[in-house]
């Protein structure tokens, strides 16, 4: 699963909407919408927040559970 495809699921799965994840982050909802649709690419610091807000680490947002290394 690539990134935008993923940042979609984790905010359904988190129950939020575009604006609310947008917020959440600190990031206005434009941004959010090019990081869903592809069009761009977001910075560390915005994976850093995205991850936080979704309850995830940086690694589950950014990588596919395949790709990630191994658990300590």
């Amino acid at each position: 699963m690539n990134f935008p495809a993923r940042l979609i699921q984790l905010r359904k799965a988190a129950d939020l909407t575009q604006q609310a994840l947008a917020d959440s982050a600190s990031i206005h909802v434009n941004q959010i919408r090019r990081y869903e649709a592809g069009s761009a690419q977001p910075t560390l610091d915005a994976l850093i927040r995205l991850a936080k807000v979704l309850h995830v680490s940086l690694d589950g947002l950014v990588f596919d559970e395949h790709e990630r290394g191994p658990s300590d």
